[in-house]
Parts: C-alpha cells; structure tokens; sequence
C-alpha cells in the first residue's frame, strides 16, 4: 500500500518532472552528478541499477561512457520515467515501481545508485534489504543524500511531519552506517560530495 509520504513523494516529482532537469531548485542536486558518475565509473560494472532514477540524468551520463553496461531505473513517479524513457529510449530498462519492492532477481546488478532519493522512503530499512538483495557478491551501492550540521538536521527533521514534498527524515552518518550494516553491508567509503551532500559507497561481499 502507498503511504502518504510515498503519495506525496510522487506528487510533487510528477509535477516538477517536466523541468526538472532546468529547475534552479534542483541544480544544486544536478552539480553533484559529474562526481556520483566519477564514482560509479572507478567500478568495471556490467549492470546498473539507478533507485530513484528520476529523469535518467545519471544513467545517461553513465551510458556516455560505458555504452556496453546494461542499464536500469526505477521510480515512484510515472511521470520521471516517462522523462527518462525520452531521454534513454531504448538504452535503458526503466520501470515505474516502489524501492521497497524493486522488481528484479536476487543478485541482478553489480552496481545500484540510489541518489537524493533516501531521505524521502517511508521504510527506509526495507528500501535498504531491498537493494543489498539486488546486489550482486562484490557488488557495490553508491548513495549521495543531504548532509547536515547536527543542530541544523535536528530542527529541519521536527519539521518534516510537515513537509509538502514526501520528506521523511533527513539521516546522520551514524544512521545510515546502522543501516547499511542492517543489510548485511559494509560501508568502504563516506565523504562529503559538496556543501550539501555526503557520499557513501557500501559494499556486498
């Protein structure tokens, strides 16, 4: 069943899909996709899943430059995947699906991307169980998502039950170790990608 966060997640990226990709909103988030792509590229991955994949910019940029990769995305909003299908044709197999469900086989991808998307999961722990169970042995997750002074993220997350835009939490470095490890993954990486952000790179052995 979708949950309000989840319908309110989908709302708001299904009416900002069309200029997501120009929207000054979001270019901070955009900024940060040559060094998310950097990162993905250091792996020799065959199958990539992007979680949350949006508009497929990522993906996108990761077809440039290794065009023998088998890619996927998955999103809440029909609306970015209809995005990312123009964007991708047919270079990518993109489904519109929940990530607490993804609709792949255990062990499918070698590498998963889930992007400034987390923070919006109302099950967070589950979204997690899900892409180490799609992950391939010695496969590896990249994930990039707010980052925050601990005064700052404690006051924007009493605000967040009243977010208009799905947000659910906005999570430490400590918790999202406690999650990732939750899942039966290691964390082999965290920097701070910019001002904003923080990178995690966790690894399936």
């Amino acid at each position: 069943m979708t949950s309000s966060k989840q319908q309110l997640s989908n709302a708001a990226f299904s009416r900002d899909a069309g200029d997501y990709d120009q929207s000054p909103r979001y270019a901070p988030l955009r900024a940060s996709y040559p060094a998310i792509v950097a990162e993905a590229l250091r792996y020799p991955s065959q199958s990539i899943l992007d979680v949350g994949c949006g508009t497929g910019a990522l993906l996108s940029m990761i077809h440039e430059q290794r065009r023998d990769a088998q890619l996927s995305g998955v999103d809440l909003s029909e609306e970015m995947i209809k995005v990312a299908q123009k964007r991708l044709a047919k270079d990518a197999d993109l489904r519109v699906s929940a990530s607490e469900k993804l609709p792949f086989e255990k062990g499918s991808f070698d590498l998963l991307l889930c992007t400034f998307s987390f923070h919006h999961h109302p099950n967070p722990k589950k979204v997690v169980s899900e892409m180490a169970r799609v992950l391939a042995p010695n496969g590896r997750l990249i994930m990039a998502d707010p980052l925050m002074p601990v005064p700052l993220r404690q006051a924007m997350n009493l605000f967040v039950p009243f977010s208009k835009d799905g947000t659910v939490r906005l999570y430490s470095r400590k918790e999202m170790y406690a999650l990732v490890q939750s899942a039966g993954l290691w964390v082999s990486q965290w920097m701070k990608l910019n001002w904003h952000s923080y990178l995690l790179v966790a690894e399936r052995k």
